[in-house]
This record gives structure tokens, sequence and C-alpha cells, in this order.
């Protein structure tokens, strides 16, 4: 009877151990440390990407410890296991790719990266003409200034706008320029240029952009927006100012003229 109650106890000690052994495993799991709920998915920009790589370092969490990291595409990112339980992207181009990572025990989890192209859309909602040292000029003048300003503007009326595609390889901030003289997102219109937006910054500490349209560069920089010309409903928000003195006929010493492109939305 002492025989069989000890084998009892010996096999519910057994059975103890194994639930709990089960229910660390299960407590634990091979997981990355992630501010996202996107199973196990990031997304990622190329070209933009950081010397010490992109996303910062991924941890990997629960398993046994001893990890081992693949990725799946290695055209379209690179990793480095930089540390023991952490490793770090590196884009090379854009597309898919899966990091697949195994503890000692061959258990295996995959994070999916996205590896996008950065691209910018900018929609305006105004035109508009700044004319600055104009208290001498009549009426007529201003709006012979204004009419020949408007007309430098790539964007024609309201709700036409820009697409930005950084897809420069070599410079992350250059690349393709859409136009879209009338209405954003119109494919039978598209006018095609290029953008560069300078790392350098004027005196004023202010960077621009230079669109590259038909053989002609726009110098724009990105500034809050008080508005003049009182006929057009008022909006308030920033614009691409751009200074077209020299480029129209009409000039007045000691008068500078601007074109105003007032955004809708500008977002990546």
């Amino acid at each position: 009877m002492r025989a069989k109650n000890l084998s009892g106890v010996l096999l519910l000690l057994i059975s103890m151990i194994g639930l709990t052994c089960c229910n660390d495993e299960k407590s634990d799991p091979l997981r990355f440390d992630l501010d996202t709920e996107q199973n196990n998915s990031i997304d990622i920009c190329f070209p933009r990407s950081e010397a010490d790589g992109s996303a910062g370092a991924i941890t990997i969490l629960g398993g046994d410890g001893d990890y081992t990291a693949y990725c799946d595409n290695p055209e379209v990112l690179k990793i480095d296991m930089k540390f023991p339980n952490a490793f770090v992207l590196y884009p090379q181009d854009w597309g898919e790719a899966n990091v697949i990572v195994r503890d000692g025990t061959e258990k295996s989890i995959a994070l999916k990266v996205n590896v996008f192209q950065m691209k910018s859309y900018i929609k305006v909602e105004q035109l508009d003409v700044v004319i600055n040292g104009d208290e001498n000029l009549t009426q007529t003048q201003k709006d012979q200034l204004r009419k020949e300003a408007m007309e430098t503007i790539p964007v024609k009326q309201a709700g036409g706008g820009y697409t930005l595609i950084s897809d420069n390889r070599d410079d992350p901030y250059s690349g393709s320029l859409l136009l879209y003289p009338n209405q954003f997102g119109n494919e039978d219109e598209i006018i095609k240029g290029s953008f560069n937006y300078p790392i350098d910054r004027d005196e004023e500490g202010r960077r621009h952009y230079s669109f590259f349209i038909d053989g002609k560069e726009h110098i724009l920089y990105m500034t809050p927006y008080k508005q003049q010309n009182k006929s057009i409903s008022p909006v308030s928000g920033v614009a691409l100012i751009e200074e077209v003195t020299t480029q129209i006929a009409t000039q007045y010493p000691g008068v500078k003229v601007y074109t105003a492109q007032v955004l809708k939305t500008i977002f990546e």
C-alpha cells in the first residue's frame, strides 16, 4: 500500500513539473519587442536610412535566449545581429522581406518588413501674390504685377499640387516630381519634373525646395502665410513662397514680388 501511495505521489509530482514547464513555455513565447500591434510587421523607408540602421534595434524576447537571425531577401534588406538579443535593419531597395529568428530549441518567429518609397503629397488650396514695397503703386500697377506673377506659378488653380518621390538612391533629399496643374491626382495632366531639398540653409536658417519643371527652376520656401489679397477667401497656414521679381516683365525700383501657393495638406 505504501509503495502504491508513493508511486502515486511521484506520478503526481512528475505531472505537476511537466505542467509547470509547459506553462513556463507558454508564458514566455518567442516574440519581438515592438511598439506595434501589426502582427509582427514593420514599415521602413528607403533611401532615407540612417547610418545606424532603420527603426533602431529590434529586440527579441522569450524563447531560450540562444538566438540566430537571417533575412530571406538580402537584396531588399540586410540585417546585423549587433547584440545577442537584437538586430538592426538596413534597407537596400524597395520591396518586402522577412527576418526569421530561431532560438536554441528551433522555435522560430518571423518579422515582415515592408521597405517603402518615401512620397510627399502637397495639395494647394489657394494661389496668391505678395507685393512688398508697393506703397507708391497705383491699384492698376498692383493688379498688373499680380497678373504677371500668377502666370509664373506651376499650379494653375486651387486644387492642384505636387507629389515628391524620393527615388534617388544616392540622395534621399531629391527625386522625381509630379505636377498636377489643375486637379491633384489627375493622371491625364501630369507634368514630370524633379526636386531637390538641399541640407544647406540660407543666412536666415531656412531650407528651400528646388522644383525643376520644363527646364526651369523654382526656388520655394515654406513659410507661414499672411494673406494680402482681400478679394479671395481668407486662409491661414503655410505656403510655398517664391520670389519672382526678376521673372516678370513689369518691375519697379524697391518693389519685390512673391507668389504664394497656400497648402491645403502636406503629408508623407
